[in-house]
C-alpha cells in the first residue's frame, strides 16, 4: 500500500504547479512551507483538516485580518489537496472573518464607452478649442489598449508612429517599456487629433497636453473624468466608476471574445500580460478574474493539459 505524501510534498507540488502557470507567489512561499512542516511535524501521515489550519493561522499574534488571510493561502492549498487525498477538509470562508481582498471594479459596456465620448465631445473648450477633441482621443486611447493613467499622460509626439501603427510606451517604475501595435482606426483617430493639436496648440512634447502646451496633471484628468462619467451606473463595488476601470474593461473584454470564439487561451494571455506591461501574469490575472465567465475555457484547457481529457471529463 502507497505510503500517504507529506503535506510538504504536496506543498511543494502546489507550488510548482502555480508558478507553472505564471504566478510569481512572493507570499505564500514562507507561510505554506511552515504551515506543512507544522503539519509534518504534529500529526505526520494525517491529512488538513479546519482545526489544525485554524491552530496554524492563529499561533502568531497578529490581527485578525492578518489570521484570515494565513487561513486563506490554507484554504486555497486544501482544495488542490482534495485531488490527492479525499479526507482533506476545506476550511470554509470567513471561518476567521474577512480576509482583505481587491475591490471588485466596474467594467464599461459599448454603450457606456460611448456615453464618455459623448460627454467629451460635449465638454466646454475652457482655454482651448483643442480640449473636447483631446479628452475623447485620450479616453478612447485607454479603453483600446489597456494603458494605465501615468502611462497615457506621459506620452510624447515621438511615441506615436503612424506609419507603422504602433504606441511607444517608456519604461516605468511598474513595466518594461514595449511597443504596442495600434488598430486601423486607432491610428486613424490618433492622426487626427495631432492634426487638430499642431493647428490650436503647436507647442510643447507631450502627446495630450493642456491648453498652454503642458502635459495634462493627474488631477486635472480626475477631474474631468468625473464630469465624463455622469449618467454612467456603476457595475463595480465603488459607487462611482474610475478611470482605472478602462484598463480592467480592456482585458475582460478580450477574454471574452477569445471564449466566445474558442481560441487557444494560454499564448494569448501570456501576450495579453505582456501587452499590459506586467512584469508578472499574476499581475494580469486580476485585471482578468472580474469575468470568471470567460476563463472557465481556459480553465478546462488547463486541466486537460495537466491533469488528461479522462480525469476533467468525467
Amino acid at each position: 500500500m502507497n505510503q500517504p505524501m507529506t503535506i510538504l510534498k504536496l506543498v511543494r507540488r502546489y507550488l510548482a504547479q502555480k508558478r507553472a502557470m505564471g504566478y510569481a507567489l512572493r507570499f505564500y512561499d514562507g507561510p505554506l512551507i511552515d504551515f506543512a512542516r507544522t503539519m509534518d511535524r504534529s500529526t505526520p501521515g494525517q491529512p488538513i483538516t479546519v482545526q489544525a489550519a485554524c491552530r496554524w493561522a492563529t499561533a502568531i499574534r497578529a490581527a485578525p485580518t492578518y489570521h484570515a488571510r494565513r487561513l486563506s493561502l490554507v484554504r486555497n492549498f486544501a482544495r488542490f489537496c482534495l485531488a490527492y487525498d479525499p479526507r482533506t477538509e476545506v476550511p470554509p470562508d470567513g471561518l476567521l472573518g474577512p480576509s482583505p481582498q481587491r475591490i471588485r471594479p466596474h467594467i464599461y459596456s459599448k454603450a457606456q464607452l460611448g456615453t464618455l465620448l459623448h460627454n467629451a465631445r460635449r465638454l466646454k473648450p475652457a482655454f482651448s478649442p483643442l480640449r473636447p477633441l483631446t479628452y475623447e482621443t485620450l479616453v478612447g486611447l485607454l479603453a483600446v489598449t489597456g494603458l494605465r493613467r501615468s502611462e497615457v499622460i506621459r506620452l510624447r509626439l515621438e511615441d506615436f508612429d503612424a506609419q507603422a501603427g504602433t504606441l511607444r510606451v517608456a519604461r516605468s517604475k511598474f513595466a518594461p517599456e514595449r511597443l504596442l501595435p495600434l488598430h486601423p482606426s486607432t491610428v486613424k483617430a490618433l492622426a487626427r487629433y495631432l492634426e487638430q493639436r499642431r493647428l490650436f496648440q503647436p507647442f510643447g512634447q507631450h502627446l495630450f497636453v493642456g491648453h498652454r502646451g503642458q502635459p495634462i496633471a493627474p488631477g486635472s484628468l480626475e477631474q474631468t473624468f468625473r464630469l465624463l462619467v455622469r449618467g454612467v451606473v456603476s457595475t463595480g463595488a465603488r459607487p462611482r466608476p474610475r478611470i482605472h476601470d478602462l484598463r480592467h474593461s480592456f482585458a475582460t473584454r478580450l477574454i471574452a471574445t477569445w471564449h466566445r470564439k474558442a481560441l487557444p487561451l494560454a499564448h494569448r494571455l501570456l501576450l495579453l500580460s505582456r501587452y499590459m506591461g506586467h512584469r508578472h501574469f499574476h499581475d494580469t490575472w486580476w485585471y482578468i478574474s472580474s469575468d470568471p465567465s470567460s476563463l472557465q475555457l481556459a480553465a478546462k484547457q488547463f486541466h486537460r493539459f495537466r491533469y488528461g481529457r479522462n480525469q476533467i471529463e468525467r
